[in-house]
């Protein structure tokens, strides 16, 4: 049981990430529109990763959870930061 518990986990924080990612890229699109879905995205992205926090913390407990948690935030943006460190953070020209 616990193993799947972690395996949701990992799933809602890749699912989180992804959320994170796309407001990231509605943001640099569009600028100054009151109808973009940054805010549905950034909600995705906090529920899903509250959700991999109480999984986590279900599966393991609470001091073991929440590593495991952080953990896997790391595991998962580490390679993404380390493959693409510009396209995140440069400014693309219009």
């Amino acid at each position: 049981m616990e193993v799947i518990l972690i395996a949701f986990s990992f799933i809602t924080v890749i699912i989180a990430m992804s959320c994170y990612f796309k407001s990231n890229q509605c943001a640099e699109s569009i600028r100054f529109d009151s109808n973009s879905p940054i805010g549905l995205y950034w909600l995705l992205a906090v529920v899903s990763s509250a959700l991999a926090l109480f999984t986590a913390v279900t599966a393991l407990g609470v001091y073991e959870g929440t590593l495991a948690w952080l953990s896997i935030h790391t595991l998962i943006l580490v390679p993404v930061l380390l493959f693409s460190p510009f396209k995140l953070s440069q400014d693309k020209p219009q």
